[in-house]
């Protein structure tokens, strides 16, 4: 799996670009620990969307908490997934999700790495794999209502889709919303460089 790549791209920290900006507000949870991944998704191979995948991967790698597997899928498209390792591990090892992720013939001996490419190879055969909420940080009642599970009834969207009783979903997503506020206000006062070194 490929990690933080070693890049001599540079990125002023200062940078007002919109798009950037957009980006570390969406992975200020995962900066924060408070949701342990995110997924960006690159359609195309064209200038502008090679750019802007570089720039984002420029800015993350200065980050001490947020690593990242890049991939191309079956249809031409780049996808990035972002991760904060501590919360990641944290999440996978909560014995819900591991007793979970292993009916998905996922390994019986947990090593974070080891799921981290299992789940890479699925997406890079162009699949979603449901349990990518796990890895998300949804809560698996949420998973699992998804996947189908007849118990689980649709409760509300909030971020996403909420089965069954949208208590434990309801704090999960203010969590969410509180860190990416976070990241918002300190990006009025300070510069992107310094807010991902230091987040």
């Amino acid at each position: 799996m490929e990690t933080n790549s070693k890049s001599c791209y540079c990125l002023n920290g200062n940078s007002n670009d919109e798009f950037i900006r957009w980006v570390v507000e969406l992975l200020g949870p995962v900066l924060l620990g408070v949701k342990p991944s995110e997924i960006m998704s690159f359609p195309g191979k064209d200038r502008v969307s090679i750019r802007r995948k570089e720039e984002v991967k420029a800015i993350i790698n200065r980050s001490s908490k947020v690593n990242f597997a890049e991939f191309d899928i079956n249809n031409g498209c780049s996808k990035i997934f972002f991760y904060n390792l501590e919360s990641l591990d944290y999440t996978l090892r909560e014995f819900v999700n591991l007793k979970f992720l292993k009916t998905l013939h996922y390994p019986q001996e947990y090593e974070i790495h080891t799921y981290l490419d299992y789940i890479v190879e699925k997406m890079k055969r162009g699949e979603t794999p449901h349990e990518i909420g796990v890895f998300l940080g949804y809560p698996l009642k949420d998973v699992i209502g998804f996947i189908g599970h007849p118990s689980l009834r649709l409760t509300k969207t909030n971020g996403w889709r909420v089965y069954g009783d949208p208590r434990l979903s309801d704090e999960k997503h203010r969590k969410i919303q509180d860190a990416k506020k976070q990241i918002k206000n300190m990006l009025q006062t300070r510069g992107l460089q310094e807010i991902i070194q230091s987040a």
